[in-house]
């Protein structure tokens, strides 16, 4: 995960979100998302048809990004990747 001292208070960082599609939809709305350059986002939808590798893998992507500072996980996606989150 991002340390403190690796964020730089210059830059901006970004808030990445692992959850269903009425809270992504809300933060989305709120002015969260964004779209890079290579077109990867900031957030995953999570639903029926979402595989555990899915989750896993954006949230290894979003743990190791540089331009992240936070990542939001909701309850249920968090307890279906517990054995990955390192307190």
């Amino acid at each position: 995960m991002a340390n403190v001292s690796q964020i730089r208070p210059n830059n901006s960082a970004l808030i990445a979100m692992i959850a269903d599609e009425d809270t992504i939809t809300g933060f989305l709305l709120a002015g969260v998302g964004n779209v890079d350059l290579r077109r990867k986002t900031n957030y995953l939808i999570v639903d029926s048809k979402t595989t555990a590798k899915q989750i896993e893998d954006a949230f290894k992507e979003f743990t190791t990004r540089e331009d992240i500072a936070i990542v939001l996980i909701s309850q249920y996606v968090a307890n279906m990747i517990r054995f990955l989150q390192k307190v």
